[in-house]
């Protein structure tokens, strides 16, 4: 059995990060919108353009513009994009922390082989790990900016499974959002397990956990049982 798991909101605390870069972007920017009104516009936008990039309609880097445009200004030509998106960029990787549950997981978790299945940008998503300190738990790491699908298509959960060596079945992956990780690598063949740290409502599903600390009781059952 071997063990993949998701980066943002699963071992990085993505949210937090994104807020405090913002926070320092809107500074830089002079733009004195509502915080309220102004974190629910990019909620929206990340999710308009960001699904776009899931469905390869746009690159990594055109779905960040087109947020930016939808957020800032329509008419931001591509070079002032790119400028204040490496400043926010900047910010956000400066920002990213473990959540506290990781090590504890991770330790536990060490006799099993893990990997990494994340969407994003190589570089970006490398750097998360090297700075927490946990990069050499993870090997591969696949992403999807490198290999050129993204979850929850199965081609992505498949190449990591042959990446370890094993069949979609003998792997479980790990991630925190249940319609992209989990029931993305369930129709892979993968054992999915939500990683539901909002705490809502289990609808059933036998393979979530609240908390990476009580992932390994939920592994060594999937291992021991072969649950699917």
């Amino acid at each position: 059995m071997v063990i993949l798991f998701d980066i943002d909101g699963t071992l990085i605390d993505h949210d937090t990060a994104e807020i405090c870069a913002l926070d320092t972007l809107r500074a830089r920017m002079r733009h004195e919108e509502d915080s309220a009104e102004f974190m629910r516009r990019w909620r929206i936008a990340f999710e308009r353009h960001y699904n776009r990039y899931l469905l390869g309609e746009l690159s990594i880097e055109e779905q960040r513009r087109e947020r930016f445009r939808e957020v800032f200004d329509p008419a931001m030509a591509d070079a002032v994009a790119d400028q204040w998106i490496a400043f926010y960029l900047e910010d956000y990787l400066a920002a990213c922390r473990l959540y506290s549950d990781v090590m504890p997981a991770l330790e536990q978790l060490s006799g099993y082989p893990m990997g990494i299945i994340s969407n994003g940008d190589r570089g970006q998503q490398q750097h998360k790990l090297v700075t927490a300190g946990i990069d050499h738990y993870f090997a591969p790491v696949i992403v999807s900016g490198e290999c050129g699908f993204a979850k929850p298509d199965a081609r992505i959960f498949e190449l990591a499974c042959q990446s370890m060596g094993v069949s979609p079945s003998d792997a479980v992956y790990v991630g925190d959002r249940r319609d992209i990780d989990a029931e993305g690598a369930r129709r892979a063949g993968m054992h999915g397990i939500w990683l539901d740290r909002m705490g809502g409502a289990a609808d059933g599903d036998r393979q979530r956990v609240d908390s990476l600390s009580g992932l390994s009781a939920v592994i060594q059952l999937i291992d021991q049982r072969g649950e699917a």
